[in-house]
């Protein structure tokens, strides 16, 4: 009787062969693939954004036909608020995939997601390659062997199919991996501690925080492995946070921002909404925008912006002049307010020189006009205007508290 009559044989598959190491490749191989970008780029439908994310080269070889658009072989985030375009933008990037003839696989993490709107765009891509005067055979269907989705509605089922793929979830051919809204659900089953509080300490495990990053530092790193060993492109989608800011006052960043995540993401697209002049009146469109590339973020915001609608046959560029558009948030600077703004009184409020405000609506009038009353009152003049005091010569005699609304009178 040996071991296998007893326990049976593994059918969990925790080890598989092959995806312990990265492929081996050869050096002449690995540099024919570098120089051939038409396979290494998968476009997005948008030129500014395509050309956007070709890395700068000092000398562009003159037989490089490189359109540019998501790399393949890293991770790259889309991120923004509900409602501007990150589900568009992904889907008209695996519709352009799978009509290159690319296998994609599709994640879903908070909503499935509906696949005739991909099959929509499909059937407008290949109308668009159609030739004029010429018949067009079926659509394409996107059940056919090119894109496979899955619906991982919890954290672990979501890890274990990212961290022990087989042949049958992601195939050898795939070029593209979306996973969609993957914030969602490590925010729903990885919550972050509010306000700095980690709960009531126990010796019985790990704290929640320490959790949480545990679990992302699992998840970057199984993507990771899984875009360099299937050489295909991880395209994660995720919802934005509020950040709180003592200069800047709110600001929204990417819902996953800990150190760990942002170590693993090599290229950052920021979506979000925007008004345009179109035939005189305003338009509302979608602007995407880069902000990290190759795992280097711009000096800027954001580094260039892409304007395009999203339509039911996919996404369309928007001519529109955005170099005017701040990219930067505005500097707000609130002043302390008065008093008299916050409706409320002070006990002893008549002294106004014991907090100071006296001397500060002082040094806020202007200086007084040239030849005024001779050339020595000028002199006293500017000095008043700029005096520590408040007080002229004419009153150091007299005694008394002077309230600013007596010498800011005009």
């Amino acid at each position: 009787m040996d071991y296998h009559s007893i326990h049976g044989h593994d059918i969990s598959s925790f080890d598989i062969a092959g995806t312990h190491r990265l492929p081996t490749v050869q050096a002449s191989q690995a540099l024919n693939e570098l120089q051939d970008d038409g396979n290494l780029y998968l476009s997005t439908g948008l030129e500014e954004l395509d050309q956007a994310l070709l890395p700068p080269t000092p000398a562009a070889s003159p037989g490089s036909t490189s359109v540019g658009g998501i790399k393949r072989g890293q991770i790259t985030e889309i991120w923004g608020p509900s409602g501007t375009g990150k589900t568009a933008v992904s889907i008209q990037l695996a519709a352009n995939s799978i009509h290159n003839g690319n296998d994609v696989v599709w994640i879903d993490c908070f909503q499935e997601m509906d696949v005739s709107r991909l099959e929509n765009v499909l059937a407008s891509i290949a109308e668009d390659a159609v030739p004029d005067g010429s018949t067009r055979a079926e659509p394409p269907a996107a059940g056919r062997g090119k894109f496979a989705q899955f619906s991982c509605l919890t954290l672990p089922h979501f890890m274990a199919l990212v961290s022990r793929p087989n042949a049958k979830s992601i195939p050898e051919g795939t070029a593209l991996m979306v996973v969609h809204n993957l914030s969602a659900l490590i925010n729903s089953s990885l919550p972050r501690s509010v306000d700095g509080k980690t709960g009531p300490k126990s010796n019985k495990g790990p704290t929640a925080s320490t959790k949480r990053l545990q679990g992302l530092q699992f998840i970057i790193n199984a993507l990771q492995k899984v875009a360099a060993t299937k050489n295909c492109a991880v395209v994660v989608s995720s919802q934005c946070a509020t950040r709180m800011q003592s200069e800047h006052g709110a600001t929204l960043v990417p819902a996953v921002n800990a150190s760990v995540w942002e170590q693993g993401i090599s290229t950052r697209i920021v979506m979000f909404r925007d008004w345009a002049w179109k035939n005189g009146a305003l338009v509302s469109i979608f602007v995407a925008g880069l902000q990290k590339l190759d795992g280097k973020s711009g000096y800027d915001a954001i580094e260039r912006a892409a304007a395009f609608n999203v339509t039911r046959t996919g996404i369309a560029r928007v001519e529109c002049d955005a170099s005017n558009a701040p990219v930067e948030p505005a500097d707000v600077v609130r002043g302390k307010r008065k008093l008299e703004q916050t409706d409320l009184e002070v006990p002893d409020s008549q002294d106004d020189e014991d907090y100071g405000w006296a001397d500060d609506d002082e040094a806020a009038l202007p200086a007084p006009p040239p030849q005024w009353q001779g050339s020595e009152d000028v002199l006293l003049g500017q000095e008043l205007g700029r005096g520590d005091d408040g007080r002229d010569e004419e009153e150091d005699g007299c005694e008394g508290s002077h309230t600013p609304s007596s010498e800011a009178t005009y």
